[in-house]
């Protein structure tokens, strides 16, 4: 069984849904531009989390810190993929699907 609901404009929502974020044929400069703008906000929320979390929440910001280290080695990825695609005379294909659950908070 689907659940849905409406939105307040009248969009009829699953509670899952797939939006395809990125999907394409990129040259090397608009991938660099795409995918590096992407995991720097990202290495922005996240260094912003650490910073916020109090001393009582060492696991959010352990976290926050490990996903950091992460996303930084996806971005030094994305960096050699990018030179090597412009060296070679190449394209980057991308395709980015976000997968979205809604479900029961946790109580903490």
């Amino acid at each position: 069984m689907t659940l849905h609901f409406i939105t307040k404009t009248g969009i009829a929502l699953d509670m899952k849904e797939k939006i395809t974020l990125i999907k394409g044929h990129f040259g090397p400069a608009a991938a660099a531009d795409v995918l590096l703008s992407l995991i720097n906000d990202k290495i922005k929320f996240h260094t912003v989390q650490t910073l916020n979390l109090t001393t009582g929440m060492h696991e959010d910001k352990l976290s926050s810190v490990e996903r950091i280290k992460e996303l930084k080695a996806s971005k030094h990825i994305v960096q050699h993929l990018v030179i090597k695609a412009h060296k070679e005379n190449l394209e980057l294909v991308i395709d980015s699907t976000i997968n979205i659950q809604l479900q029961t908070r946790s109580q903490s």
